[in-house]
């Protein structure tokens, strides 16, 4: 391919079909910063948040020449977007038992739970945003099936799938103590004001039809909603519970520091963890971050360079977008620990033994505060049943195409999954009325898989990778595929290009090597570490299964 002529240079004239056909050159910095699509890319750089415009023209006398201009790329989602994004990501139906958490773990060990969890979901959110760039991938699926494999993708899925069932579930239990208390405020007690029937009705008329819709545009007031229902339903509580405590001759009567008994002090670990849950939304929320995002965190240093020079322990991200992630997550999960907490310790100081896993259940009908807040509670639950809704059924056709080969499911099938999903759904919140048994199920197996089990296997993917993968060269990948061959470079990178990233291959790591002990590799170390929490969650889940009775 010819070269372009310089900028105001004289050159060749353009063919004529490509006359009004601007020329897009990638700056090569930008060239090497772009990763292989489902290849591994240890050492990702910032790309150049620019690119060449050449296009031909003509001189005043009619000399064809072509013409360059450089233009400044759009930026993505500005840091205090992805800040509100991730909040609502976690915030839901776990903030209505953070203060039955506390009531099982005590004030202060119910604190130290919630700091715990905190700093370790947001060790696990850098490491899927970490990966997320090594991969190139724009979604948790898209990256563990590019990492881990079609068949670890495809538990995700089935996981996935579980996690959205349960998270179902807890809301339409919500919905039917929310409505229900509503309703006979309104309308005295009766057999139409019972939660069983307004729960069958609002499944049946309202949900049910919100599921089958195609688009959910008209429920963009949720996303909008639900940190400002957060924000009020927090404030209510700690209005409410500061004026019980107030009230009472001695403010401490009845409030245990910890929780004498570990059996019911662990039962909160389960509800935390899916509190505190923003996985799934996290690596999306990354993939749309600008490039070189506004800093939050001013005490992070501003350049990866400076990072390599900090203690052992300390993260080492290569871009600048990496590091606005982490001051993201930094923001968010402060933000999100510091508003359970208030709801957590203020609803438990004032009903240390008596609070309910639904918070809002312990509080009298006849508040006005309150029943406020269970009207906003019960309208984001009712709009964030039918947007679960949305990736349950991809994940379900996911997991047809994995096992079945089925590239999309036909319309009958379609409809079948929806009835059974809300129907299912609807009969065990029928039947189940404890939302903190919901809660501590689903945070203890389907939420701790995503947090802490699959960033584990990550970690230890990428340190086998960096053990044993051979280099791959762009330019010898795409050769190989012409080819017909694998196009692997030799591990001494004989016939790399100058200007090709070290990249290794797909199926590099776990799936060709299998487990190997890295001891000089802190990304092992770390894995280890995810992957030993993932089963002490589980085990805890476990054994304290009805642990936390009301």
């Amino acid at each position: 391919m010819r070269e372009p002529a310089a900028p105001g240079a004289g050159g060749p004239a353009a063919p004529a079909a490509q006359a009004d056909e601007p020329l897009q050159h990638a700056l090569p910095e930008e060239q090497d910063a772009a990763p292989h699509p489902g290849y591994y890319n240890p050492a990702p750089v910032s790309p150049t948040p620019a690119r060449l415009i050449i296009q031909p023209g003509t001189d005043a006398d009619g000399t064809p020449r072509l013409n360059a201009r450089v233009e400044v790329q759009e930026g993505g989602a500005s840091s205090l977007s992805s800040v509100a994004t991730l909040c609502n990501s976690a915030v839901g139906a776990g903030v209505l038992s953070l203060p039955f958490a506390f009531r099982c773990a005590g004030l202060a060990g119910g604190l130290l739970l919630c700091l715990l969890v905190a700093v370790a979901e947001s060790f696990s959110l850098y490491v899927l945003s970490k990966f997320a760039e090594r991969y190139d991938a724009p979604s948790y699926g898209s990256l563990v099936r590019r990492a881990l494999g079609r068949k670890t993708a495809s538990s995700l899925s089935a996981i996935m799938l579980l996690y959205l069932v349960g998270s179902c579930i807890a809301y339409l239990v919500i919905i039917g103590d929310t409505f229900s208390a509503l309703a006979q405020q309104a309308f005295g007690i009766g057999a139409y004001t019972d939660r069983q029937p307004i729960l069958l009705g609002v499944g049946l008329l309202v949900i049910l039809p919100m599921c089958f819709a195609r688009s959910l545009a008209a429920l963009e007031w949720v996303s909008a909603g639900a940190v400002a229902g957060f924000l009020y339903t927090s404030a209510a509580v700690l209005l409410r519970g500061s004026q019980v405590v107030a009230a009472r001759t001695n403010p401490w009567a009845g409030i245990l520091l910890w929780q004498p008994d570990l059996r019911q002090a662990l039962y909160s670990v389960s509800i935390l963890v899916f509190g505190f849950n923003s996985s799934a939304n996290a690596i999306s929320i990354f993939s749309e971050l600008d490039s070189y995002p506004h800093r939050l965190v001013v005490l992070l240093p501003p350049s990866p360079m400076q990072y390599a020079s900090l203690r052992p322990l300390a993260p080492r991200p290569r871009t600048h977008k990496l590091i606005g992630m982490l001051g993201v997550i930094l923001v968010a999960m402060t933000l999100i620990a510091a508003g359970y907490i208030v709801v957590g310790a203020a609803g438990y100081a004032a009903f240390p033994g008596t609070v309910s896993s639904n918070l809002l259940n312990t509080f009298p009908q006849d508040d006005a505060v309150m029943q406020v807040a269970r009207a906003v509670i019960g309208l984001m639950v009712t709009g964030h049943y039918p947007l679960a809704f949305v990736p349950a059924r991809v994940a379900f056709a996911d997991l047809l195409h994995s096992l079945f080969d089925v590239e999309r499911p036909p319309h009958w099938m379609e409809v079948a999954f929806t009835l059974v999903f809300v129907g299912g759904s609807l009969g065990t919140a029928l039947v189940i009325t404890d939302l903190g048994s919901v809660l501590h199920l689903i945070g203890g197996t389907a939420a701790c898989f995503m947090v802490f089990l699959l960033p584990g296997l990550l970690c230890w993917n990428g340190a086998v990778i960096k053990a044993t993968a051979s280099t791959l060269n762009l330019d010898a990948l795409a050769e190989g595929e012409e080819g017909g061959s694998d196009g692997l470079a030799s591990a001494d990178g004989a016939g790399a290009g100058p200007s090709a990233p070290l990249l290794y291959a797909k199926k590099a790591g776990l799936r060709t090597h299998g487990v190997l002990f890295v001891s000089e590799s802190r990304m092992w170390w770390a894995g280890l570490g995810l992957l030993v929490l993932a089963g002490l969650v589980f085990v805890i889940t476990l054994v304290t299964a009805g642990g936390g009775a009301e």
